[in-house]
């Protein structure tokens, strides 16, 4: 079941996002097992489901069954088995070849049906109102232009159908406290470290500083810094976003704003009832719903 393809790269930025992901597939560097392997695949789902257990009790799986749905953005595969495990029709697009490659290996190791593709989602081959259910977890705040991906969403979606959208959370922990204060305070002690002959020896600090000696003081700017601290250093396109903001792009995009949540407490599924309690105020995944509006 190889991708199919179309133009996926048509500016720059898109470019250097592609080519990120395409050299960082998203979670496998916390996977030890060969890559592409059966165990591989097994053993990335259990990590997925038990650093974002909240998943398999707010989103209802079952809801797709015998409905056309598709996934924008695919990583490994997990939440694709998840919704044609549970009966989806199931459509995946991804903007990298390795995405899509290592989601139709994970649907042909579970023996899954679906159509799989690699393809730009701010202009996707879809015609109007081909799906009944559209479901995107982590990947859009990382597109140049969300509002295209939305318009792009709201056109292939039918009327009444259903968005389920998760976007980074800018009134969370992680994002006040681990990276704009913690982060900032490691890389500065890191590059007076460095003044002094003293040079890191962790792969992200090294590459943070590569990033500082390249750029300069601007790295470090309350605007551009956080972009490089959610999926590592090379990240350039990470957006975080209040409440109220993914509300007004929802609602600008042609969609009416249902409900949201926040989940998500960067302490790894070690404390599931603490996490999901203190992730409802403090978590750094703002996942929303949102309806169709033709």
């Amino acid at each position: 079941m190889p991708p199919m393809s179309q133009s996926t790269t048509t500016t720059p930025q898109l470019e250097q996002v592609s080519a990120f992901w395409n050299a960082n597939l998203c979670g496998s560097h916390f996977i030890d097992t060969e890559i592409y392997t059966e165990k591989f695949f097994e053993d990335y789902r259990e990590l997925r489901y038990r650093k974002t257990h909240h998943l398999l009790s707010v989103i209802d799986w079952e809801e797709a069954r015998g409905k056309k749905l598709l996934e924008v953005g695919l990583g490994v595969g997990a939440d694709a088995t998840m919704w044609a495990r549970h009966g989806a029709i199931y459509t995946g697009i991804d903007l990298t070849e390795e995405a899509s490659f290592a989601t139709n290996k994970h649907f042909d190791y579970l023996g899954l049906q679906g159509t799989i593709e690699q393809g730009n989602a701010e202009s996707m081959r879809f015609e109007d109102n081909s799906f009944d259910m559209v479901y995107s977890h982590g990947v859009l705040h990382h597109s140049p232009s969300i509002e295209k991906t939305f318009a792009e969403i709201h056109r292939t979606l039918k009327p009444g159908g259903k968005f389920i959208v998760m976007l980074y959370a800018k009134g969370s922990f992680n994002y006040w406290v681990r990276i704009q204060l913690w982060f900032r305070l490691k890389l500065i002690f890191t590059i007076l470290k460095s003044k002094f002959g003293i040079e890191p020896k962790a792969k992200l600090w090294k590459e943070h500083l590569a990033n500082f000696k390249s750029i300069g003081w601007s790295y470090l700017s309350w605007k551009n810094f956080p972009h490089r601290c959610t999926d590592g250093a090379g990240c350039e396109i990470a957006n975080i976003y209040y409440k109220s903001e993914v509300k007004e792009l929802l609602e600008k995009g042609g969609f009416k704003f249902k409900r949201s949540m926040k989940a998500h407490f960067p302490i790894g599924g070690k404390f599931p009832k603490f996490e999901r309690l203190i992730s409802k105020y403090l978590g750094f995944h703002l996942i929303a719903w949102a309806e169709n509006v033709k």
